[in-house]
């Protein structure tokens, strides 16, 4: 059952992201978002709590969602609310949930 407050638009995105005020910078992809956050899969790890600033770079948009521009940020603060691990036998990397502030 979904729990979530607002609805969520599919979006693939490339994006850039760091602990704020960190120099280590890691790329990932933006699955989805909302007006109040966004689910991010990337190679790095970020705990719980963490702060992090991100960065759209290119964005590729589904057609089919008529609300695409609601909530949508290229540029913003957020905290690690969430994560997991997604493994393959290849290599492993991590699915990261963030509210933005």
């Amino acid at each position: 059952m979904e729990k979530r407050v607002d609805k969520r638009h599919n979006c693939e995105a490339s994006i850039i992201c760091n602990c704020f005020n960190k120099e280590n910078i890691c790329n990932g992809k933006m699955l989805n978002y909302s007006k109040d956050g966004m689910y991010f899969e990337s190679d790095s790890f970020f705990k719980e709590g963490t702060n992090i600033f991100f960065k759209m770079k290119k964005c590729l948009f589904g057609a089919s969602d008529p609300e695409l521009c609601e909530g949508l940020r290229t540029v913003s603060l957020a905290e690690v609310r969430w994560w997991k691990e997604i493994s393959s036998e290849d290599f492993s990397h991590f699915g990261i949930g963030v509210k933005y502030y």
